[in-house]
């Protein structure tokens, strides 16, 4: 397959199409459609073009942190971080994320597999770093 170079704005615009696909009859079987929209949402994700400013997603274990990515430094290597959030509400995990950033950069690599990871982890178990969306969550039961 030939790989077609995007900018950022495509590749989120070909995410979000597939997003707000619908089911039709006239598609054929229910469960076909949805195998084949799940595989095509994954390889959008996993061809989506960072750009600085965008709101990312660091995955650690069982938390999740909100951050934005500050340098392109090549097409598989990135900086990120953290955004300073609000508490409002711990134990139902609701944060007010705030533009103003926080912390020394993190370093992330893209992988063969597509998908982003900290720069000298291995990808499993490792922290993961996720570019099509931004949210907080610290899991209050640890």
């Amino acid at each position: 397959m030939k790989k077609i170079n995007l900018t950022s704005e495509e590749s989120f615009v070909i995410k979000e199409a597939i997003e707000k696909e619908q089911y039709s009859e006239e598609i054929g079987s229910y469960w076909e459609w949805k195998e084949d929209k799940e595989r095509r949402y994954i390889q959008a994700v996993k061809d989506l073009v960072p750009r600085v400013g965008l709101g990312c997603t660091i995955c650690y274990y069982s938390d999740r942190r909100a951050a934005t990515i500050t340098e392109i430094i090549s097409p598989c290597k990135i900086a990120v971080r953290n955004n300073k959030t609000e508490c409002k509400d711990y134990y139902n995990s609701e944060y007010k994320i705030l533009d103003e950033l926080e912390g020394a950069p993190k370093i992330f690599t893209k992988r063969r597999n597509g998908f982003w990871a900290v720069e000298g982890q291995p990808y499993k178990d490792g922290v993961k770093l996720a570019i099509h969306y931004q949210h907080h969550y610290i899991d209050p039961g640890f």
